[in-house]
């Protein structure tokens, strides 16, 4: 059995807190429905194929359950589904039985495009308060790809769930250590969990899924051919193998030409990838449709080129062509989205990606390129694809993947700001802030203004947005990059020739590592969409008026993938305060984070944002 990586979470444990503290697990007492049982049944044939039969039980606690009263499968030209049984028990005693004419089919997609890939919509009758619903029914796969992951953790609890596997073929099996296991006579592995509580899903986080079952045949049939997983190159080499992409010399005309044509006056390689896939983003219709809904073949390049639509694997079969027809190193690279769990490294398995995006390698890194997704600009990738594993389907077969990219500024915010004193009762202070990719995503909007008001209210205080926000313009608006600049006052303390004042800076800095450590509602604060970094230098132009002490501090956060300095220097005329942050790993450990919150609080204090001078030359 391989091991789940993550700590596991005793079952003993779960149990326990849900009868001391339900609440802490499904947020409230009683949950609006729960599963009383759930099992499936697995056997897989000698021929290749498998029988899936799932049985599960209901019930509605009250009223406004609906979500959970549609049930929705997925079939396609390799799935074929049953209905065995789906009834309803009502609080009177009375039963509704579902008839197999109830059952609603309907296409995914236009009826022209994959009309196999259908989803069969079941309405379980009259989930009221205090019914009880009993539904069954079967699959069965021609092809073993299509085969399920088994998620045993819904957004609602489950009791006496109980999977059982029985194989006429030699298969590999991963389960998550919160879950019991056995074998019962005939080798049938069963799996049972006496309870499972409600996942909590949160936006832009990954599912942490504490229960899971997932089997891998050896091998499967598909495309009259046979394959074998036993490492992920063979994944990529499976990919590879269905597809009907062309190497370099042997690309059709019409995408040499329209690829010539799309980079000719283009000033340099990134300025000829952004046109490459411009041109998939603007012209080609992107239809969802995960791979292994409908087929894992990609539709070749010149028939997505001639239908002008594709899910995303065939728009990135056509830009991997049009970048291999310029010269470029590009190959197909599968991933998996924020709402499936991170690959399993010790399964390859061609079902664990449900996306395929472009990579282009550059010499100096990977570029990755998503030709699905319209609203993310060039380099950068949504967030649905971050804290992603990708498998590429080229030289290097697997490959976990930050945001980097080898053209300019990666995931910045620069701020600059100088405080003039110079006599008189009030400080001139000069602001300038660069916000590079990723973060200037989050910021910007077409209208800048409100791009104007999204930056100064995440960096600055509400006094400096509400007295002085006319001050401020910007000078670049762009999803890539955002340029600030603006002025605002602070006051000075009246003071006599002699005395000593402390004068405390606006420090944009701590209040943007606030927004992003410190969220309400998140449960799980340790995962982060991207690596970033914040700098802010604050000068102090003292003038002749006032004068400052020498000296200088340091302090320092330095634990792995997580950096952070402030420093202060002094002397007779000026002082420059700095504070530096990066973050390079993605996931944080709860120690890890929790110690960077204590530094987090010791460096936004006064003693630490602040100055003291003296009034008058000594």
């Amino acid at each position: 059995m391989f091991k789940n990586v993550a700590s596991p979470i005793s079952l003993a444990y779960l149990c326990a807190l849900f009868i001391l503290f339900p609440e802490c697990l499904f947020g409230q007492t009683t949950p609006a429905a729960e599963y009383l049982y759930d099992s499936v049944m697995v056997e897989i044939h000698p021929d290749y194929t498998a029988d899936i039969t799932y049985k599960k039980c209901i019930r509605f606690n009250r009223a406004g359950a609906d979500k959970y009263s549609i049930l929705r499968v997925p079939v396609n030209q390799h799935i074929d589904f049953s209905p065995i049984n789906f009834s309803t028990r009502l609080p009177d005693g009375r039963e509704l039985t579902l008839e197999r004419g109830d059952i609603e089919t309907i296409s995914d997609f236009s009826p022209r495009y994959y009309p196999e890939s259908k989803t069969k919509v079941i309405y379980i009758p009259s989930p009221r308060a205090g019914a009880v619903a009993e539904i069954a029914y079967r699959l069965k796969f021609e092809s073993l790809l299509y085969l399920p992951r088994f998620f045993r953790q819904y957004d609602i609890p489950s009791n006496n769930s109980y999977f059982e596997v029985k194989s006429g073929i030699p298969y590999a099996y991963y389960i998550s250590e919160s879950l019991e296991i056995g074998f019962l006579p005939d080798s049938i592995l069963a799996v049972f969990a006496p309870s499972i509580p409600a996942r909590i899903v949160e936006p832009h986080m990954p599912a942490h899924d504490d229960y899971q079952i997932l089997i891998k045949p050896d091998s499967v049939d598909y495309m009259e051919g046979r394959y074998g997983f036993s490492r992920w190159p063979d994944v990529a080499n499976f990919y590879n193998d269905i597809s009907p992409m062309h190497d370099t010399n042997d690309l059709p005309i019409v995408i040499r030409n329209l690829a010539d044509s799309l980079v000719s006056g283009r000033n340099s390689r990134a300025d000829s990838l952004e046109s490459l896939l411009g041109y998939v983003l603007n012209n080609i219709r992107y239809i969802s449709m995960d791979i292994g809904r409908g087929e894992f073949k990609p539709l070749e390049a010149v028939e997505v080129l001639s239908k002008r639509y594709g899910d995303c694997k065939d728009q990135s079969a056509l830009l991997v062509s049009l970048c291999r027809a310029v010269g470029f190193k590009a190959d197909p690279a599968l991933m998996t989205t924020r709402e499936k769990p991170d690959v399993i490294i010790e399964m390859p398995w061609p079902g664990f990606f449900n996306h395929v995006i472009t990579a282009v390698d550059t010499g100096n890194g990977y570029l990755f390129l998503d030709a699905s997704q319209a609203t993310c600009c060039f380099g950068n990738l949504p967030f649905s694809l971050r804290n992603r594993r990708a498998l590429i389907c080229g030289d290097s077969p697997f490959l976990e993947f930050t945001l980097t990219s080898p053209y300019g500024r990666n995931n910045d915010i620069d701020i600059d700001m100088t405080y003039n004193l110079n006599g008189g009762s009030d400080m001139r202070v000069d602001v300038q802030i660069e916000i590079f990719r990723d973060p200037a995503h989050v910021f910007h909007s077409p209208n800048d203004r409100q791009t104007l008001s999204n930056v100064i209210y995440t960096l600055f205080s509400e006094d400096i947005l509400g007295r002085y926000s006319n001050n401020f313009r910007a000078e670049t608006n762009s999803p890539d990059y955002i340029k600030i600049i603006g002025v605002f006052y602070e006051n000075l303390t009246e003071s006599k020739p002699g005395s000593r004042m402390l004068v405390t800076t606006q420090s944009p800095y701590v209040k943007t590592l606030r927004n992003f450590f410190v969220l309400s509602g998140r449960t799980n604060p340790y995962e982060f969409d991207y690596s970033f970094n914040v700098n802010e230098t604050v000068n102090f132009n003292i003038g002749n008026d006032y004068e400052a002490e020498n000296d200088s501090l340091v302090i320092s956060f330095n634990e792995r993938g997580l950096n952070a300095e402030l420093s202060v220097l002094t002397n007779d005329n000026n002082c420059r305060i700095s504070k530096s942050f990066q973050l390079f790993n993605y996931t944080l450990s709860a120690d890890r984070y929790n110690r960077f919150a204590d530094f987090l609080l010791i460096a936004s204090q006064i003693g630490y944002n602040s100055i003291e001078l003296t009034k008058g030359k000594r």
